[in-house]
């Protein structure tokens, strides 16, 4: 194998390593921030290694260097065989990264208490830093605090270093723990991921870098194979919010969001609220949420995906990582920074590549929001250069 190609190598279920697959024929890791990564692996059915990867394993991928890219348990083992394949046919292994555990479990509004004292309908966090309350839910809920029923005993939380801002905020009643993880780190700019640390999965709190000065990508430069865009058009502009109308008087309020694209396109959205009481003293804020979230769900999407060079002197996994922000140059020569959503690592026989994904899938008005506002940009100064020559 050449130099370049990532090491394989597989746990048992209490994370110790049982051996090491030198001999797949194909392998595909993609680390994505903040949010659960995937391992595709094809292999002999005859391997060796083959009895060692199924389900209730895990795997572990690191660089020729030693460094971890993505570790996780295996999920999926599927045989096949066709007239080309020789031997006893193929292993296609499907593995998750190890962040999957979050999503195992929900946000008690009392944590500490049985299932039967829940009375409280939301879980309220007022910490002085992002990263103290993202460690209490995680602690409280699946961890080393939660409830004897709940724990998950390979789970250990790294140190707090109280990253991020002071923390005020109310958790739905049983919402996703890595849901609920994902809105507060958008919002603070942090990241979180749980990485296997010696027989341990430890949660980690972390603040990305901005290496948009340094790793820039384009094809002046030589470090891009191939970049492209896309977007997705908007399928709510107006959000018709209507609360009460039971019990209580009938409100009822209108909340536009121009396309960036589409700026004269008009889309029509009842959200219904009719179980709020007009009377309630938070009537206007829940309506605002209400139209808010309406209209960022339905906002136009964009996303950029890049296929950089590794260079020796800008790498992946060193000079760059999930996370980070970078540069890259694209249509009529303009720059666009933003966050390395997910990155696709290739290896096989033929070679390998990497594969950059820059903005994609989040929230708000950040990195969807902002880079479909860029392609809209993009887009419109393009047109402006076409009139021009016709004039």
């Amino acid at each position: 194998m050449e130099p370049t190609t990532p090491r394989v190598y597989v746990r048992n279920s209490t994370l110790q390593r049982i051996g090491q697959v030198a001999d797949y024929t194909q392998l595909t890791v993609v680390p994505r921030y903040n949010a659960i990564g995937a391992i595709t692996m094809e292999i002999a059915a005859d391997s060796p290694s083959a009895p060692l990867l199924v389900e209730g394993n895990g795997l572990i991928v690191k660089t020729p260097r030693g460094e971890t890219i993505l570790t996780g348990p295996i999920r999926t083992v599927d045989w096949s065989r066709s007239e080309a394949d020789a031997g006893g046919g193929k292993l296609t292994v499907g593995a998750v990264s190890d962040d999957e555990i979050l999503a195992r479990y929900a946000c008690w509004p009392s944590p500490t208490a049985a299932i039967g004292s829940q009375s409280a309908s939301v879980y309220k966090i007022d910490v002085a830093a992002v990263e103290t309350g993202m460690r209490n839910l995680v602690n409280l809920n699946a961890g080393p605090g939660a409830l004897a029923s709940r724990r998950n005993p390979l789970l250990t939380l790294a140190p707090n270093t109280v990253l991020g801002p002071a923390l005020v905020r109310e958790v739905n009643q049983f919402d996703n723990l890595l849901v609920v993880l994902q809105d507060i780190a958008e919002a603070a700019g942090l990241g979180f991921r749980v990485v296997q640390v010696g027989s341990g999965l430890q949660f980690q709190v972390f603040q990305p870098a901005d290496r948009s000065g340094t790793a820039r990508f384009s094809f002046g430069l030589g470090n891009l194979t191939d970049a492209s865009y896309s977007t997705t058009p908007p399928t709510c502009t107006r959000a018709i919010v209507v609360a009460g109308g039971g019990t209580s008087p009938r409100v009822c309020k209108v909340y536009d969001r121009a396309d960036p694209l589409f700026p004269g396109l008009v889309l029509e959205q009842f959200v219904d609220r009719t179980s709020v009481d007009t009377a309630s003293v938070d009537l206007t804020a829940q309506m605002d949420q209400a139209g808010e979230e309406a209209l960022t769900n339905g906002a136009g999407k964009g996303s950029l995906s890049i296929s950089p060079i590794d260079l020796p002197l800008l790498r992946y996994g060193r000079d760059y990582n999930v996370g980070d922000t970078v540069s890259a140059q694209l249509r009529g020569g303009a720059w666009y920074t933003d966050t390395v959503r997910e990155v696709t690592l290739t290896s096989s026989t033929t070679g390998s590549t990497v594969k950059a994904t820059v903005g994609g899938d989040s929230t708000g008005d950040s990195a969807v929001a902002r880079i479909y506002k860029y392609i809209a940009q993009v887009k419109t100064d393009v047109g402006r250069l076409k009139t021009r020559k016709v004039a």
